[in-house]
């Protein structure tokens, strides 16, 4: 498969099945690799796991984008 290919298929399972996406920090660096490059655009595509201060959680456990450390 070409990298657009599995890139639309990775943003197609986050938009079908946001379940599956609510990781550490880790499981979220290993979602959004694809052919051995980090995609920016499957990590901005994950659902938002709650607010803090405004700002948009994206990981259960770990260094997160609003700052903190859950």
């Amino acid at each position: 498969m070409s990298y657009q290919e599995l890139l639309a298929a990775k943003l197609r399972d986050i938009e079908e099945h946001p379940e599956r996406h609510h990781h550490d920090f880790d499981g979220l660096q290993r979602c959004c690799m694809i052919l051995g490059a980090l995609d920016t655009l499957v990590a901005e595509s994950h659902p938002a796991l709650g607010m803090n201060g405004g700002r948009k959680c994206d990981v259960v456990r770990g260094p997160c984008s609003c700052g903190a450390w859950h």
